[in-house]
């Protein structure tokens, strides 16, 4: 196998001495430091193989899908190749449809002048940490596929169909994920392909656009434009996330197809209104997010090669990726003035459980099980300040002021203030009891329980 190989070859020793019983602290401490050895000797490979030297023409993005994302992908996959059309760049965009989900129609809608669809089909996955083969035909036969800098001035973008085949190890998001990174990049890289040097990873309802200094959301402006900027006046930096931005989506008519659209007018529910305020601006709160992060390509390979191929039970990939990068010394931030557009349910929304329950905390309480996870796997001391799932009722005075201030903003009527204040109270008071609850049930990231989002 190849990442095998490159352990072999590339990984710096990470071996520790005697079989003595280790504390719990030590042997989270222990389990990071060989992940984030795994990631360096993973870039490190990567940097070689490439001679250090990317492809500065083109950005590569890198989207997971299932059921439902044929409601935003016929626009969403559009505005960002346009967006980057817009940068004087062209696209390389992977879409990984996940476990058998198939959305013929929408794929048919790519295929313009100047747009080279690519259809590409997973072997079997052998085990949920293993990535399968990718190949150029349905039937899985021949030549392992691989990207290659041939022609490209063939088709000006081109777009990357991954169909996952379904199997007992295929199901979640970050199983294809391993396949489109630990099989198709990695195997490409090793066989001459050079990548493009930016890499962003997306969600599929993710728009990229601008909010300067949390006033308003420019719905037609070119986020994307403004934090590929960012990265090239900023060289050293790694990892560049941009804020999320909840919303509640509706139906809405684009070139004449139905599909769901951010309703940016909508109230949010409590936390996930709470959480735009803090995100990006106050430690614990500093995820650069699976929906919107940029950055050096061998980095974010590296990272979720790792991730995809260790914790097959991830769940937030993204704030996996932070704690990784962070204690790996990658150089990277938010930027807070470009958000990506993230689906948040209605307030009113329930699930299909049974009894239903209100889905709005039941997203947040998803969130909360994998950073209990993750606190259990790395310990809450190498994690606090990167990723929490509480609210920073806990933060100093000087902070609680600069958060009340965001969440007042530039009312002057009472009635306003006093809603917020509400929304405030019930988010803190929502967020300990989802945290209380978490707690008994933390994600299981790795082995036979893991069971990955979708």
């Amino acid at each position: 196998m190849l990442l095998t190989k490159l352990l072999s070859e590339y990984h710096p020793s990470n071996k520790f001495v005697g079989d003595e019983k280790l504390t719990l602290r030590e042997q989270q401490d222990k389990t990071l430091k060989a992940d984030v050895n795994t990631v360096l000797s993973y870039r490190a490979w990567i940097q070689d193989k490439t001679n250090n030297t990317f492809d500065s023409t083109r950005i590569l993005g890198i989207v997971a899908v299932t059921k439902g994302s044929e409601n935003y992908l016929p626009y969403t996959i559009p505005k960002i190749i346009q967006q980057i059309a817009e940068v004087g760049m062209m696209a390389d965009i992977v879409i990984g449809l996940n476990n058998g989900f198939e959305c013929p129609s929408v794929i048919d809608r790519f295929m313009h002048p100047g747009i080279q669809v690519i259809h590409l089909y997973t072997g079997e996955k052998a085990a949920n940490n293993t990535p399968a083969k990718i190949f150029d035909n349905l039937m899985c036969e021949g030549k392992f596929y691989c990207v290659t800098n041939i022609d490209l001035q063939q088709a000006k973008h081109r777009i990357f169909v991954v169909h996952q085949q379904e199997g007992q190890y295929s199901a979640g998001k970050i199983r294809v994920l391993g396949d489109i990174y630990g099989s198709l990049l990695m195997n490409s890289i090793d066989n001459g392909w050079i990548p493009p040097a930016i890499l962003v990873t997306f969600d599929a309802e993710s728009q990229f656009l601008i909010e300067q200094k949390y006033s308003f959301i420019e719905p037609d402006s070119n986020g994307l434009k403004l934090i590929v900027n960012q990265l090239r006046n900023q060289p050293k930096t790694d990892i560049l996330g941009v804020r999320h931005k909840f919303l509640v989506y509706r139906k809405a008519m684009v070139d004449k197809i139905e599909v769901l659209v951010p309703d940016f007018s909508e109230d949010l529910p409590p936390i996930q209104w709470f959480l735009d305020i803090v995100h990006g601006r106050f430690s614990s709160f500093m995820t650069k997010p699976g929906g919107g992060t940029f950055g050096k390509t061998d980095a974010i390979i590296s990272l979720l090669t790792v991730i995809a191929e260790n914790y097959p039970g991830s769940r937030c990939e993204d704030s996996h990726l932070t704690i990784l990068a962070e204690h790996a010394g990658f150089i990277g931030d938010i930027f807070i003035d470009v958000v990506a557009t993230n689906r948040t349910p209605n307030v009113t929304d329930m699930t299909t459980d049974k009894p239903p329950k209100k889905a709005w905390i039941e997203q947040v309480y998803r969130w909360s099980t994998s950073v209990q996870g993750l606190k259990l796997l790395y310990g809450e001391h190498n994690i606090k300040k990167i990723v929490d799932d509480g609210l920073p009722w806990w933060l100093a005075l000087k902070k609680q002021i600069e958060i009340f201030k965001l969440v007042i903003g530039k009312e002057n009527n009472l009635s306003p203030v006093f809603k917020k204040l509400k929304l405030s109270f019930i988010a803190v008071l929502t967020s300990r009891q989802i945290k209380k609850r978490s707690i008994q049930n933390p994600d299981v990231l790795k082995g036979r329980g893991a069971k990955a989002f979708w």
